[in-house]
């Protein structure tokens, strides 16, 4: 992406937020609650406008029993 600005990155997380003309900002949203329903999280580290972005996502490991 081209990057986030400050103020939009305490909300790119949030129901309906969008930074597009036609979006629906349902797509960010529901990655983090999947992340969260995972006991993990989704992150978004950003330095700004057209410095790029990157998102982290967390996840446990589980290992299965050995029979």
């Amino acid at each position: 992406g081209v990057g986030i600005l400050p103020i939009d990155q305490s909300r790119i997380f949030q129901h309906g937020f969008t930074t597009k003309p036609t979006g629906h900002g349902f797509g960010l949203h529901a990655s983090a609650i999947s992340a969260k329903e995972l006991d993990g999280t989704l992150e978004a580290h950003s330095p700004g406008r057209n410095q790029g972005a990157t998102f982290v996502l967390t996840l446990p490991i589980s290992i299965a029993a050995q029979y």
